[in-house]
């Protein structure tokens, strides 16, 4: 039978000499050893074999910080929703979530202080970082700005009333009263140069830094003769308007009592209202036989075993003291008191607060306008 000339000729070993059919048959033995070595993959098992190799679970540390200041803010809340982590921040505004599964979430930050910060939060890999919190009363016209203090005699330390004080910058002068002291309100922030003069003494004038919503407390002395005087001692602080127009930091600079402000409430959140007394000297708290959440607060000034404050409320009676316990923790909330001041024995109420119920102590309250 003829073959068809289209078709191709295969290969014949036989046709082959001895020494070319033995080369190879190695090289077809080389070949499939080579084969045989090779892992067998697919595209399954690499996708697992690094899924393997990467971590579940990781550790991430944080701090939280004033985005004005820069100082960080303890007490803050973080939570990461779904997966149920819950925490605050430390004294020096710093957090870990530990063993956190990899994935996306949503971290949200709470402080009283502070406006709530909510923001998508994605975990790959153990690390640190820094975010920042506003503050609720930057720019707010419940503060003040501005330079308060005390001018006093170099020589003995005793106030001088009468003083001439303004600031040049800002064009705003007064006098100080009798015990020395001045306030100048409403200056923008910024350097202003202060001036103070009074006959008699040597005048000065010095630099004094005034920051947005603070209070720049200082202590100025003057001299009778011309010489060096010390510099002027400068602190700074957070003031409110409501608690300067009720008279809260003048009762506070005459020295009768124990004041709380909203810049110390923020620094300690407390979880309710009778958290707020227990760091106080004078001040013990007794739980409610009734509810063990709840606690009393008794004044050590008081004469019995049943002797509970009086308590005044933005001018209002709303605990009338003696054996009628007054129930702060459901009066109100801490996040909406703006100032506390507390009186342990009747002796040091002020004057226009006397009245039944102060002989077991006072308590006056001030709440957020």
């Amino acid at each position: 039978m003829a073959r068809d000339p289209r078709t191709p000729r295969r290969p014949c070993l036989a046709a082959l000499p001895d020494s070319a059919i033995a080369r190879s048959l190695r090289r077809l033995a080389a070949v499939a050893a080579a084969l045989a070595a090779l892992p067998i993959l697919s595209p399954a098992r690499d996708a697992s074999a690094q899924d393997a190799a990467r971590p579940s679970q990781v550790t991430i540390a944080g701090t939280v910080v004033d985005a004005v200041t820069g100082q960080p803010i303890s007490g803050v809340v973080v939570e990461v929703r779904g997966v149920g982590f819950r925490l605050q921040t430390d004294t020096d505004g710093g957090f870990t979530l530990s063993r956190i599964p990899v994935g996306d979430y949503q971290l949200e930050l709470t402080h009283p202080g502070y406006h709530p910060v909510v923001g998508d939060f994605t975990v790959m890999r153990s690390g640190e970082f820094v975010t920042t919190m506003e503050p609720v009363f930057t720019g707010s016209d419940d503060l003040l700005t501005g330079i308060v203090g005390v001018v006093s005699d170099g020589a003995d330390g005793r106030p001088i009333g009468g003083v001439t004080v303004r600031s040049i910058n800002a064009r705003r002068g007064m006098l100080t009263d009798p015990r020395g002291r001045f306030s100048l309100t409403e200056l923008s922030p910024g350097l202003h140069v202060a001036e103070f003069v009074q006959l008699g003494y040597v005048s000065r004038r010095d630099s004094i830094q005034v920051m947005p919503g603070r209070v720049t407390n200082v202590r100025v002395s003057l001299s009778v003769d011309p010489v060096q005087m010390d510099p002027i001692e400068v602190t700074v602080e957070r003031r409110e308007i409501a608690l300067q127009e009720v008279g809260f930091y003048t009762r506070e600079n005459e020295g009768f009592g124990d004041f709380i402000d909203r810049e110390q409430i923020e620094q300690r959140p407390p979880g309710q209202m009778s958290d707020l007394f227990t760091t106080l000297p004078g001040v013990d708290t007794r739980p409610d036989p009734g509810n063990p959440f709840e606690k009393h607060i008794m004044l050590r000034g008081g004469r019995s075993e049943n002797c509970f404050p009086r308590v005044i409320m933005d001018g209002v009676v709303v605990g009338r003291g003696g054996d009628e316990p007054a129930m702060l923790d459901r009066l109100l909330e801490p996040s909406a008191v703006a100032g506390v001041e507390v009186y342990v024995s009747q002796s040091g109420v002020p004057a226009q607060y006397m009245g039944t119920g102060v002989s077991c102590g006072l308590i006056i309250i001030w709440t957020r306008r």
